[in-house]
């Protein structure tokens, strides 16, 4: 994944998790919402400097292991973490070669 596709996919799973907050902030993330999830974080993460501080509090944070070992992650959570990844990203491609994306 280069890193205007991560802008658009992370901006993606951002809209749907606060269109289904918005409907319940309850609402749980589950079943195989959970591995997608946990792949366009892992992989749009690898885009940015290990030693950003979004990047090392969200690693590994919402993965289907996670969620067995604890309790269950609400979408607006989830919201609020790929939302601070899609700021992280944003920032880091308005130094990116051709048009702004996001």
């Amino acid at each position: 994944m280069n890193l205007p596709e991560a802008v658009h996919r992370v901006l993606d799973l951002r809209e749907k998790l606060d269109a289904i907050s918005e409907r319940d902030p309850d609402q749980e993330v589950q079943g195989i919402a959970l591995p997608v999830i946990d792949a366009v974080l892992s992989d749009a993460s690898d885009l940015l400097p290990a030693d950003d501080p979004v990047v090392r509090t969200t690693r590994g944070l919402i993965t289907p292991e996670a969620i067995e070992a604890g309790d269950p992650i609400r979408a607006v959570d989830a919201s609020v973490v790929v939302g601070q990844l899609y700021a992280a990203l944003k920032y880091a491609n308005r130094n990116n070669e051709g048009p702004f994306i996001g």
